[in-house]
């Protein structure tokens, strides 16, 4: 992506340089090329550069989208089977925990290679890596509790819950239609897994 980028700029600022330069070269030496020729050259392999440079920038801009989208709704998925799916009273906070603490190098290994078109930090990438306030619930002890006491309702409910909410905002806010997809097609799942006794 960084270096499709690269190229886009310098082909550019080639696009722009060689009208003047040629035009610079034809007042002063009007007899000693064909300069409409070879303009007319280098300007089609400039074109053909830009736009396959352009198509490379924007296909690795999605696949980077696309994965970590992919992250987040892989924790906001675990967190619905958990919260939906109890075991004698148990939810299962392990599970989400892990998912949790496997986000963020995930995140940051598909943004190092993200560079937005005319800078680093865009408005895309506030989307995809956006500053997620933590409460004060946020420590090792609450999740101690919410993981092995058995009867742990209201300490998952309140340690995950507004975590989980931030989730589903960011991965509204990355593509609102596909989210509104793929929730609908887990719920699905779900309740064709397990009999449909859960529907929230």
């Amino acid at each position: 992506m960084k270096e499709s980028r690269l190229i886009i700029i310098v082909l550019a600022c080639l696009c722009i340089l060689l009208g003047p330069i040629f035009y610079l070269f034809n007042l002063l030496y009007p007899n000693l090329i064909d300069y409409v020729n070879i303009a007319t050259n280098l300007y089609c392999g400039i074109i053909v550069g830009l736009v396959t440079s352009i198509c490379q920038y924007y296909s690795s801009k999605r696949k980077i989208i696309n994965s970590i989208y992919s992250t987040y709704f892989d924790v906001y998925r675990s967190y619905y089977y958990s919260k939906n799916k109890t075991f004698l009273g148990h939810y299962n906070s392990y599970s989400v925990y892990k998912k949790i603490i496997g986000l963020n190098p995930k995140i940051i290994e598909a943004l190092d290679e993200y560079h937005g078109l005319f800078k680093k930090y865009d408005s895309t990438y506030r989307k995809l890596n956006p500053i997620i306030k933590l409460k004060e619930n946020y420590k090792t002890k609450n999740i101690i509790k919410s993981s092995f006491l058995w009867f742990n309702k209201k300490s998952f409910v309140s340690f995950f819950e507004p975590l989980m909410k931030e989730v589903e905002s960011i991965l509204i806010n990355i593509n609102e239609k596909r989210f509104e997809k793929d929730k609908e097609e887990m719920i699905r799942m779900y309740n064709y897994m397990w009999g449909g006794l859960n529907k929230k």
